[in-house]
Order: structure tokens, then sequence, then C-alpha cells
């Protein structure tokens, strides 16, 4: 898939403008291959299926079919944390892994924030967030750490904010408390937990406002929520990167308190008073 993707980068510049949306697209939603016919992907880029063809026959294809194959197969192997850590390793080379890490996470922060679909989700959320009777934030294995960040920040803004996560108590039960009037936002990458697969089952069920904050539209986890954010979390180990979806959430708690100053800075107020009082933290005197 990186040599596949580097041919694709590097055919850039040579290319006609309707190749080139071509190309973009297959480095930017390669993982939506597999589930596209020509004909879809064609009216997706708004170019010709000959184009798509042509294009796909030029980087050494015998056709679309067969690129799609590879790229199936490879989308495949991204799923076995042994696989993706060999090839991304094997992507990484000799380079010096403190600037590379830079680099990637860089490039996932800027595709994340100007994503256009994030961009347009981003006030129908805050607007979502003003309507919710309570908040649900849900996260498992490493989507737990973004969970319990979101959670605790509604918390310091002043709103009611449950976190439903492992190491919580009974978060089944606590999902059992969400009602419609209330919001679920949750935060998932692959691998994903049947966990939280099945929360969001209930709360589909439960006819409870769904969001989801996830690597790809394909995600289960974004198939049951009403809409969703894409984080890009491309890494050179095995595990997802979360410098992204950190991003949004910082973006999303500061578009929140921006509409609700008074109400955050008095909540901050008391926090602080109750901090003070009771010596909780070290000072800085």
């Amino acid at each position: 898939m990186d040599d596949i993707l580097k041919t694709v980068q590097s055919s850039y510049d040579n290319l006609a403008p309707a190749q080139r949306a071509v190309a973009e697209f297959i480095v930017d939603h390669y993982q939506e291959i597999p589930f596209l016919s020509v004909t879809a992907m064609a009216k997706k880029i708004q170019v010709s299926d000959t184009t798509i063809i042509k294009y796909c026959m030029e980087i050494g294809f015998s056709g679309f079919g067969d690129f799609k194959k590879q790229i199936t197969e490879r989308v495949r192997s991204e799923s076995d944390w042994l696989s993706r850590m060999e090839q991304n390793l094997t992507s990484l080379g000799d380079r010096d892994g403190y600037e590379t890490v830079y680099k990637v996470a860089t490039e996932n922060l800027k595709s994340t924030i100007n994503n256009p679909m994030n961009r347009q989700n981003y006030e129908k959320l805050l607007n979502q967030l003003d309507r919710a009777a309570d908040i649900y934030v849900m996260g498992f294995r490493t989507s737990a750490i973004l969970a319990e960040l979101l959670a605790n920040s509604l918390t310091l803004a002043g709103r009611r904010a449950f976190l439903i996560a492992p190491g919580r108590g009974d978060f089944h039960t606590t999902a059992l408390c969400m009602t419609p009037k209330d919001l679920l936002i949750s935060i998932a990458f692959s691998r994903y937990s049947v966990d939280a697969l099945n929360i969001a089952n209930q709360a589909t069920e439960m006819h409870v406002p769904h969001v989801a904050i996830t690597d790809s539209l394909l995600s289960p986890i974004a198939v049951q929520a009403e809409y969703a954010f894409v984080c890009e979390v491309r890494s050179a180990t095995n595990v997802p990167s979360i410098v992204s979806a950190s991003g949004l959430i910082e973006a999303i708690m500061t578009g929140y308190v921006q509409r609700h100053p008074k109400e955050a800075k008095a909540y901050m107020g008391s926090v602080e008073n109750y901090l003070s009082k009771n010596r909780i933290l070290l000072s800085s005197n």
C-alpha cells in the first residue's frame, strides 16, 4: 500500500486536472475504495469512469479491478496489528523517527481540521451540546483517553457529562441512563471494541442523539451515528495517533466556551475556590 500511495503521489505533477483529482482521492480516501464501484468512485470525484480506469493503467495496473483488488488486500491487512507495524516500520526505513512523527502528526491535524465535512458538522455539534440535557462520552481502548479528556473538559465548562469507559464502574448501567433528551458522543478508532458497538446500538434503540469521532465513515460506530467527525490517525506504529482527535476536542471545547463564557467562568471559579480552600494542588509560591 505504501508503494502504491507513493506511486500515486509521485505522479501528481504530471497529471491533468481530472486525473489529479483521482490521485488525490486515492491518497486521502483509499480505505473507502474496497466498497466502491468505479462508477460510484467517479461520481464522488466528479470525473468519468474512463478517467479512473486510464489512470489505474498508467500507474501499472491492468484496470480498475486489478487496482481495487490490491487496495482491498492492503486495507484488510491494516486491521492486523503486527502487519500494520511491519508496514509502518518498512515505510519509515532509516528516516529520523523524531522528525517523521512530527511531520505525520502535523499532517494528521491539518487534514482533520481542514476536512470540509468536519467543519460543516462543527456548528451542528455545538448546537446539540446546547440542547442536550446531559452528555455521555464513550471511548474504549486507546479512545478511552480521549473520552475522559472530553468528558472532563465539558464538566469543567459547567456541563453534566458522564464517561462511558472501561474501569469506570458498570459502564453498561451508565449507558442505560441515557434518554432521547441527552447526547452520546462516541470516540472509536480501528480496531473497534465490541462494547462500543453494543452501546452505540443501544443508543439507536433508545433514540438517543449520537455523534461519532472516528477514523472512517465506514467504521461501525460512524454507521450508527447521526453524523461523524473523521480524524486522520496515521502513525509509525500499530497504535493510531490521537493527535488530530485531541486537537478536534480542543476546537469543540473552545467553541463551546465561546458560546457560554459566563457559565464556564463561574463554574471554573468555584472549582478554583474549592481547590484552594482544601489545598488540593501544590502552590506555586
